[in-house]
């Protein structure tokens, strides 16, 4: 007999994301921060010892969290990335016979985990009806910001993994409603890999059984625990003034953006595919937002003046300005 799996893993392509420049390429497809990562972050992570095992649910690091947000630890549930614990979360509260959606548009992982787990995936807004939804708060990749008041489904997730590089002030968890934090975007640790749930015990106790032990790496539990103790403001108003330089940028050669929040900024360039192999050519990888159904956008990340100038030098004169 041959091994068959799920119907639902099949055929299941993978999510569409940014991040993923050839080397020597300059890439401009991520919201990661531009600013080199804390040095006591990533001296913890230097000296964490690796010759044991970590904590089964990083324990220490949920504690650390919990007290910082005055909360019970367990209300929190670390994970390798907050992609994780999607996944983890579209096992517990999806599965046949529910109903999973996300507020469109979105990062690609909410339908993907969604699917994987064999629910029914809907996109929409906060209004449709059903077991889970995901609400990214800012939203990826345009920046909106949803009204959560009007949710009707039985769990709300809510991530807000650019909230740090936001203005926006950060929601609390509720019996209802689960949040997704990450504490590498911010502090540019993109492959540490680290991100946490704030949650009602009942929902994080269910999304923790959904985890295999040890998920979390001593490194990123050192990483984790330093991350609590770094200031976040001084990197978004940085982030701040990036951003803004490169709207100003972009707007001595007549582009105007169709967005522009937290680490992003969006343009509309008629064509998206043609424009991003485009600059690929040129040796900016930049974000196509044809995945997110949105074919005449790309996605710019925010980074340093040098890398916006190349950016800008290598802007093609037959795009839409």
């Amino acid at each position: 007999m041959r091994p068959e799996p799920r119907s639902e893993l099949r055929d299941l392509p993978r999510a569409i994301h940014g991040g993923d420049a050839p080397p020597g390429v300059l890439d401009f497809s991520t919201g990661v921060s531009p600013l080199p990562p804390p040095r006591a972050i990533l001296d913890a992570v230097r000296t964490a010892d690796v010759t044991r095992y970590p904590h089964p649910t990083a324990r220490p690091l949920c504690e650390a969290i919990a007290a910082q947000q005055r909360l019970d630890p367990d209300c929190v549930v670390a994970g390798a990335g907050s992609v994780e614990l999607i996944w983890a979360l579209a096992r517990a509260f999806g599965g046949p016979g529910r109903r999973v959606a996300f507020v469109a548009p979105a990062f690609g992982e909410y339908a993907q985990a969604a699917r994987a787990s064999g629910a029914e995936v809907m996109a929409g807004d906060v209004t449709v009806e059903c077991d889970l939804l995901f609400a990214a708060r800012p939203g990826n990749p345009l920046g909106d910001v949803p009204v959560l008041d009007r949710a009707r489904a039985s769990l709300v997730v809510v991530d807000e993994a650019y909230q740090p590089l936001s203005p926006l002030a950060p929601v609390a968890p509720s019996e209802s409603r689960a949040v997704l934090r990450s504490l590498t975007k911010v502090f540019a640790l993109p492959g540490l890999r680290l991100g946490y749930l704030l949650a009602s015990p009942t929902v994080a106790a269910a999304v923790r059984a959904s985890l295999p032990p040890w998920n979390v790496s001593q490194p990123a539990i050192a990483a984790g625990l330093a991350a609590l103790a770094e200031p976040v403001e001084p990197v978004r108003a940085a982030v701040d003034r990036l951003r803004a330089r490169l709207v100003a940028r972009l707007a001595v050669i007549g582009v105007t953006p169709r967005a522009a929040f937290a680490s992003f900024v969006v343009v509309d360039v008629g064509d998206a595919r043609s424009f991003t192999a485009s600059m690929l050519a040129a040796g900016i990888r930049v974000r196509d937002c044809t995945s997110f159904g949105l074919p005449s956008l790309v996605r710019l990340g925010v980074r340093g003046d040098e890398d916006q100038e190349r950016l800008v030098a290598a802007w093609p004169s037959r795009s839409p300005r």
